[in-house]
């Protein structure tokens, strides 16, 4: 049954995970018709803090969108990353996990008014190029005028360095991306993970212990390199956290070192000191209430699931707060397209972000 909310434009979140890019187009006034995703667990946690928004449990191969044909404003989502992942094997449409073309079918099938593609940032990359070339012109195609850029989440008042490649087609305008709102250049700072975290609802620890590897490999700062053993590392409270994987939960969950522990190990190291081992003390890795205030997420979002799956739901999540940035300057085009059409004559934010 379609459900088309009043008093607003509609949109259809594909792979909505558990619902980071749905919060953050809904403050920017979108009403979320539908909700498409196949994740049991993410899908729960979508249901329990959308509980006004239908959610279909199905892979969307399986989802029959013709009747949304002419009553949808927007298509977004964000396909599987993995093809084009830096950590994974970048094999892009050779990959089987591709779910681009899937995504392009929804939005020729539907015709909204605009799409919102979001992925890594990998896809803009030399290596992929062609195939980010052949995505946007089977968008163009279908009549869509297409821009993208690389944006940083940090640059829009979330707390973490979080590369992503928007992709957006509209029928007519082009689509001028937001400025940053934060940083260099702007009349706000970044906000810090210090900030971000204070004050999180309590959660169960994460139990994953933090150990000192046997060879370290040093960097000049003591937050890269490796220190410890996985892939988490400290995390620089003074600045946005580093991106937050989905593989967090285990080893490879940023670390929080409220005292300093590992600034002074590294100088430690830098001057000669023999590598520690054994556990680090006075150190711990990040909870999922943590994790999710790192993404932007509500501090009433609940997450549902094994501890696994809960940090898994928050990795792959779009932070709200890029979401809301780029919902409201759609909004605004679509809704306001005087004011929008100003907004024109501005440099395109593409040229800048893909440096």
């Amino acid at each position: 049954m379609l459900v088309f909310k009043e008093g607003g434009l509609n949109v259809i979140d594909l792979f909505s995970g558990a619902g980071g890019l749905s919060v953050g187009l809904a403050a920017a006034g979108w009403q979320i018709a539908l909700a498409v995703e196949n994740n049991r667990y993410a899908c729960a946690t979508y249901r329990h803090n959308h509980p006004h928004t239908p959610i279909l449990e199905q892979d969307i191969c399986s989802v029959d969108f013709a009747p949304w044909r002419g009553n949808v404003d927007l298509v977004a989502g964000g396909p599987p990353c993995q093809p084009f992942s830096v950590a994974g094997h970048q094999r892009a449409s050779a990959d089987e996990r591709d779910c681009v073309p899937h995504f392009i079918h929804v939005v020729a099938t539907v015709q909204p008014k605009a799409f919102l593609m979001e992925n890594v940032a990998g896809l803009a990359t030399l290596r992929n190029k062609v195939y980010l070339h052949t995505i946007i012109k089977d968008f163009q195609d279908l009549g869509y005028v297409v821009t993208y850029a690389v944006l940083d989440a940090a640059h829009y008042g979330v707390p973490q360095y979080r590369r992503r490649l928007i992709i957006v087609g509209m029928r007519e305008a082009v689509f001028i991306f937001p400025a940053p709102t934060h940083g260099p250049g702007t009349h706000q700072p970044l906000v810090t993970a210090r900030t971000a975290l204070a004050n999180v609802p309590p959660s169960t620890p994460n139990q994953a212990i933090v150990t000192y590897a046997k060879k370290p490999v040093l960097r000049p700062s003591p937050y890269a390199g490796m220190l410890v053993n996985g892939g988490g590392r400290p995390i620089n409270l003074d600045e946005p956290c580093q991106t937050i994987p989905a593989s967090a939960g285990g080893n490879r969950t940023p670390i929080v070192d409220q005292t300093g522990i590992f600034a002074a190990y590294h100088q430690y190291l830098l001057a000669g000191g023999k590598p520690k081992q054994g556990v680090v003390q006075g150190v711990r890795r990040l909870t999922v209430h943590e994790a999710a205030r790192l993404q932007d997420f509500p501090s009433d979002y609940t997450f549902i699931g094994p501890t696994s799956a809960q940090y898994r739901q928050i990795g792959n999540a779009v932070p709200s707060g890029l979401a809301q940035a780029v919902g409201a300057q759609l909004m605004l085009a679509l809704s306001e397209p005087q004011r929008y059409q100003h907004q024109r004559t501005k440099p395109p934010l593409e040229q800048l972000a893909m440096l």
